[in-house]
């Protein structure tokens, strides 16, 4: 074989090569991440397909199977939220970097309470949220499920059933109920490539909508600055999903908080 002819099939093999990995790099982007969420549409507009009654949720109820899907079900839902990261002006110093939780809890309670925060007044109910915590709870860093679904009770008045082993139905019938998730993960397994050394350990975020066709789950991803309208696949999420555990996140409880309005 000539050399001309050597390089021209080192070419075409390197050509390959690269191709190869650029399509398959897009098709673990798509596996992990949904793509473009639906339009977002007001709680208030929701008609609920099936209400869940309001319980007392000191230490909340632990729901392991929800009731079949009905035919009214949407086939895409996004709930309309307003969007702050938990480090709302850039700052991931701590507690900012810890604050995932009281981010997340913060959103839901903006939303369902009416509270109107504006940048400067969600940045300073999370800080008095993080000292709340360290009163209350001992600590801040690593707030887990039955903690969050507290904290939603004692600060904002908010009722809430934990879910236990969700699956996608279970997670299209609360949000076509019109009701928010807040939800817990093994942060790294999240794969999102806007985090900053592989993701963090422990990661909560907010659940406010799906697609059934594409089998995706829109977010608000507090852990990022391009965190509103995040999509996942669901396959990331049910894979990523765990409560906090004390030696190995992984072995966290899969776990979802459904917030009552």
């Amino acid at each position: 074989m000539s050399r001309l002819k050597l390089l021209i099939v080192i070419g075409i093999i390197v050509a390959f090569l690269i191709t190869a990995w650029i399509l398959y790099t897009k098709w673990q982007e798509i596996k992990v991440h949904g793509g473009s969420a639906p339009e977002a549409v007001s709680i208030e507009s929701i008609e609920p397909v099936d209400p869940t009654e309001p319980i007392d949720v000191a230490t909340p109820a632990i729901v392991e199977d929800m009731p079949t899907m009905t035919p009214e079900l949407p086939a895409a839902l996004n709930l309309e939220m307003v969007f702050y990261s938990q480090a709302p002006f850039s700052n991931w110093d701590y507690p900012w970097q810890e604050a995932c939780e009281e981010a997340s809890v913060l959103l839901v309670a903006n939303e369902y309470n009416e509270m109107n925060l504006t940048r400067e007044g969600f940045n300073e109910e999370l800080l008095r949220l993080v000292e709340w915590e360290k009163s209350y709870f001992g600590s801040y860093e690593h707030t887990t499920v039955a903690q969050t679904a507290e904290m939603l009770k004692l600060e904002y008045g908010l009722d809430s059933v934990v879910h236990e082993n969700p699956s996608f139905e279970d997670v299209q019938k609360i949000i076509a109920n019109g009701h928010l998730i807040v939800a817990p993960f093994a942060g790294k397994l999240l794969e999102n490539p806007n985090f900053r050394n592989g993701g963090p350990n422990y990661h909560m975020l907010v659940i406010k909508g799906y697609d059934s066709e594409k089998m995706q789950i829109i977010t608000s991803d507090v852990g990022t600055r391009n965190g509103e309208n995040y999509v996942y696949h669901w396959e990331t999420i049910a894979i990523a999903l765990h409560d906090w555990h004390d030696t190995d996140i992984t072995l966290g409880e899969k776990l979802i908080i459904e917030v009552l309005p």
